[in-house]
């Protein structure tokens, strides 16, 4: 765990012991920055719970699809019962990530940077 300014900080990713993980969420972090795999394993446990997540970022959506993660990343987007916002960044827009975004995202925007 991390702490910046009062802001801790814990990041969650598979090879790494998951005993260290769980006693970390214990000191309930403000931000997790997880791998889909990871962070499903920790919702199975229930050492994660998403009833309380206000924003939930998805970067780099288009190469999470291309790695076969859109059931992952279905199941974590459904499993998140708060009313929250949902940030989507992608370097291209397939077909997948829009349906991704209007399935989980309420009035989506699409910014276009050059």
């Amino acid at each position: 765990m991390y702490q910046v300014k009062g802001v801790k900080t814990l990041p969650i990713y598979g090879g790494q012991d998951i005993n260290r993980q769980i006693d970390a969420l214990k000191n309930r972090p403000h931000i997790i920055s997880a791998t889909p795999g990871r962070l499903k394993d920790h919702m199975k446990r229930r050492t994660i719970r998403l009833n309380h997540i206000r924003t939930a970022v998805l970067d780099e959506a288009d190469e999470m699809l291309n790695m076969s993660f859109i059931e992952d990343i279905q199941t974590i987007l459904g499993g998140i019962s708060s009313p929250h916002q949902t940030l989507l960044f992608s370097a291209t827009m397939s077909k997948q990530v829009q349906s991704l975004a209007q399935k989980f995202m309420n009035v989506p925007e699409l910014v276009k940077v050059k």
